[in-house]
């Protein structure tokens, strides 16, 4: 059982143990007890319990299942999901960002933030793209009427 307290306070605190029991109002000592085998009985594992209602107490006792609850499991793959959505709604607009914009939208991708842009800069990326979208069309219009104009000149030579 304490190679699994190990893995929640590695989940809850990134391993910190001192952050872990001031989390449970416990001592350092106590969870260093703990996480020893010492003294593992059923208070413990009733106070990380109710303390973290997203561990999954059959396999905290038992080593069965998941280490999250299924709700908890279902929660952060929605999380994940709106993260993966915004992202990629976003992405189509790196073309027309400024420098500055791009290093926020990549730190932000790159820490797992949340991409938090005013609609006033998200209407303007829009106008940006639009007018880019514009402009690129004008180009392969252009190119394909010249196409054409040297195809007729090609086919009238001959």
């Amino acid at each position: 059982m304490n190679r699994r307290l190990q893995d929640i306070i590695k989940y809850k605190t990134g391993g910190r143990q001192t952050a872990f029991a001031a989390l449970l109002n416990w001592s350092p000592q106590y969870l260093s007890k703990l996480l020893k085998g010492v003294d593992f009985g059923l208070q413990p594992v009733v106070s990380i319990i109710e303390a973290l209602p997203e561990i999954n107490a059959r396999w905290f006792l038992t080593g069965q299942g998941e280490m999250l609850s299924d709700e908890k499991q279902a929660d952060l793959r929605r999380e994940a999901l709106e993260h993966v959505f915004q992202v990629m709604e976003l992405e189509r607009f790196i073309p027309v960002m400024t420098p500055d914009e791009l290093r926020m939208f990549e730190r932000q991708v790159r820490e797992g933030e949340k991409a938090d842009f005013s609609p006033d800069t998200l209407q303007s990326w829009r106008e940006r793209l639009n007018l880019r979208e514009r402009e690129i069309n004008t180009k392969f219009a252009t190119a394909a009427a010249k196409s054409d104009e040297l195809c007729r000149q090609k086919t009238a030579k001959r």
